[in-house]
């Protein structure tokens, strides 16, 4: 079974999906038969730079939303994570391009693909996805620049040959695009957005339980398709 996710890796709610469909593959009794792919979705693909103000500020000044309504949905967010274990650091999230994030995720793909570990909840692309989120949210650290992201893989088992090459490498950033415009010519506007076989899409915040539901109804459609 493929299963395929767009996400953003400044997007909380990409943050709490990928953790939850990580844990609903962990009970997920043919999990050694689901591939996860991720793709990049880029919700500010304009910005070229870390943005050098703190984030509340700067997203009241671009119009984005109000103080009061940033303070909301971060309080919102920070109770959500709380219970999983997340410690969303907002005030101290720095603002910066995802494109070469999404290259080492790209990469780390690669990588699984040539060590036959793409499926289940712990390939390479799912904990480097994980740990470069982690790193944005919990820890307060740019995500845009290469030492950042080629700690995250260090961290998790990846090469980190691999993942400075992918950094500054043409044919990852490529692929990131690439991604970013099948998602648009799909029609997708917001993540996180999920298809199970092509044929199931499901978009927006899931809990681990709906995940446990969809895994299993997409798995049994599967079946009868390949009967």
């Amino acid at each position: 079974m493929r299963i395929d996710m767009w996400l953003d890796t400044c997007d909380p709610w990409s943050y709490l999906g990928l953790r939850h469909l990580r844990a609903a593959l962990e009970e997920f009794e043919h999990r050694d038969e689901a591939e996860v792919y991720l793709h990049a979705f880029l919700l500010d693909p304009e910005l070229d730079g870390p943005v050098d103000k703190p984030r509340v500020v700067a997203l009241v000044e671009s119009g984005a939303a109000t103080l009061e309504e940033v303070r909301e949905s971060d309080e919102r967010m920070q109770a959500l994570g709380a219970r999983e274990g997340i410690r969303f650091d907002f005030d101290n999230l720095i603002i910066a391009p995802t494109s070469r994030a999404h290259r080492v995720i790209a990469a780390a793909h690669d990588a699984d693909i040539d060590a036959d570990t793409v499926a289940g909840p712990s390939s390479l692309q799912l904990k480097v996805a994980e740990a470069i989120m982690r790193a944005h949210f919990e820890m307060g650290l740019d995500i845009s620049h290469p030492e950042v992201l080629i700690g995250c893989a260090q961290d998790i088992g990846m090469e980190p040959e691999l993942a400075a090459l992918a950094v500054g490498d043409e044919e990852w950033a490529s692929r990131v695009y690439s991604d970013f415009q099948v998602a648009m010519h799909m029609g997708v506007t917001a993540v996180p957005t999920y298809v199970f076989d092509a044929q199931f899409l499901v978009d927006g915040h899931q809990t681990i339980t709906a995940f446990t539901n969809i895994l299993a109804t997409a798995w049994e459609q599967s079946r009868k398709d390949h009967a």
